[in-house]
């Protein structure tokens, strides 16, 4: 039964050295344990706190860049509608700059026409009288000339018409 049971001695040494121990431990281990538990902790609330400006500065890039984007398309709808409208007032100019080159060119073209025409009933009216001397020389040379028949007469007028 001696295992049981300690002896007195035995329990006294146990708590002296127990007592020691804890002197020992409390004087040169202890605080330095907590003193690295007290700073494992504030370097874990650090940490959390930085997270979480991290966290918002991170939703506060994404606001930044949410806004950007959706100036980016603003500005990408103005400079399409932008374009749009050039592109219509090209063409709208383009188109009346083709109406006024046709009209341009009929009103030349009526011109020269009617130029040529001019000269065409001009160039007609010197073949007329041209003719018409003609007729007359001839008539009177035919009446001045008794023995020329009528028939001469007729052939003349048909070689005239025929020209004509």
């Amino acid at each position: 039964m001696d295992l049981v049971t300690p002896s007195v001695g035995l329990i006294v040494w146990q708590t002296i050295i127990f007592l020691i121990l804890i002197s020992f431990l409390s004087k040169y281990a202890w605080k330095p344990i907590m003193k690295f538990i007290d700073q494992r902790e504030e370097k874990i609330r650090i940490s959390i706190e930085n997270a979480d400006l991290v966290q918002k500065e991170l939703k506060m890039v994404e606001n930044k860049k949410n806004q950007i984007l959706k100036e980016t398309r603003i500005k990408k709808d103005r400079i399409l509608e932008e374009a749009i409208q050039i592109r219509e007032k090209i063409k709208h100019k383009a188109i009346e700059e083709g109406v006024l080159e046709k009209k341009k060119l009929i009103e030349e073209t009526k011109k020269i026409l009617r130029l040529e025409r001019k000269m065409a009933i001009q160039e007609l009216k010197d073949q007329i009288g041209d003719i018409s001397i003609i007729i007359a020389e001839k008539i009177l040379k035919k009446e001045l000339d008794p023995n020329q028949k009528t028939n001469k007469q007729e052939k003349f007028i048909k070689e005239l018409v025929n020209k004509l």
